[in-house]
């Protein structure tokens, strides 16, 4: 359950493992597929061009992601038990590809997914899913500006080095808008949201959601801003090959939003202070 903002989407259900394979490439047989179950939170390399499957456990958004080697292209197509794709993701060499699926009340049914990892350019690749169970809260503001990274009112969406996405759920009103640290945030740290009954919405891979969130560049940082209310998911990605670091990576600042002040960030210096 989110802590901290409202559960009424909470309902106890629970995903079940299976497995399956397209119907046409593969044959659907009810077996597991070469690459088998991605553990949650962990990226799993490979040169082979296969089929993994995963489950969760609570009602929250998940992501699949692929990232290639250094000058490889790799895919994403994402398919249902009954082996149809809900979804996909192809934004060229050298970037990494997602596909996440809501599964708060209102959205996509329980079910399980088949992500399938379709080679462009030959190479070697990283893929991962995390099934969800995360939540950004942004605190509220303690005094205007920022004194620095350390600041107790600013979230961070994080991508460690050794991962190839991160996905948590944030909970936000229609028109509700919030600050990323960046000027370019937008090109890693996408906002997701659905619209309960369109169910092209349920699940979003890269293009789609670069497409449809809604943001701007003010003050030398990005402005999200949700459409509707609800659960929504932020995803965070990088386009570099793993580290193996775990230290390494992305941390993107988030902060709440004062609409009496709409042309003024407060980490338009970050990491620095900013007055």
């Amino acid at each position: 359950m989110h802590a901290g903002r409202p559960s009424a989407r909470r309902s106890g259900r629970w995903l079940t493992v299976g497995a399956v394979a397209t119907a046409t490439a593969l044959g659907f047989s009810g077996t597991a597929w070469a690459g088998g179950v991605l553990p949650s939170g962990t990226a799993v390399s490979s040169t082979v061009a296969q089929g993994y499957d995963y489950t969760t456990s609570y009602d929250y958004w998940s992501v699949a992601a692929v990232q290639p080697s250094s000058g490889a292209n790799y895919g994403l197509t994402l398919l249902n038990a009954g082996g149809g794709s809900v979804g996909g993701s192809n934004v060229g060499a050298n970037r990494t590809n997602f596909v996440a699926v809501d599964s708060n009340s209102g959205t996509e049914p329980f079910g399980t997914w088949y992500p399938q990892v379709v080679q462009h350019t030959a190479g070697s690749y990283w893929v991962e899913a995390q099934y969800g169970a995360k939540v950004t809260n942004i605190p509220a503001p303690t005094h205007h500006g920022t004194t620095g990274a350390g600041d107790p009112d600013i979230a961070f969406s994080v991508l460690n080095g050794n991962q190839v996405a991160t996905i948590s759920d944030i909970y936000l009103t229609a028109g509700e808008s919030f600050w990323a640290s960046t000027p370019t945030a937008a090109q890693s740290l996408y906002l997701l949201e659905a619209t309960p009954g369109q169910s092209s919405t349920y699940a979003q891979g890269r293009s789609t959601a670069a497409a449809t969130q809604s943001t701007k560049v003010v003050d030398n940082c990005t402005l999200y801003t949700a459409k509707q209310t609800g659960w929504h998911a932020l995803v965070l990605v990088g386009d570099a090959p793993l580290t193996g670091n775990s230290q390494a990576g992305i941390a993107i600042g988030v902060h709440q939003y004062d609409p009496s002040q709409p042309t003024y960030c407060p980490m338009a210096d970050f990491p620095g202070p900013t007055p």
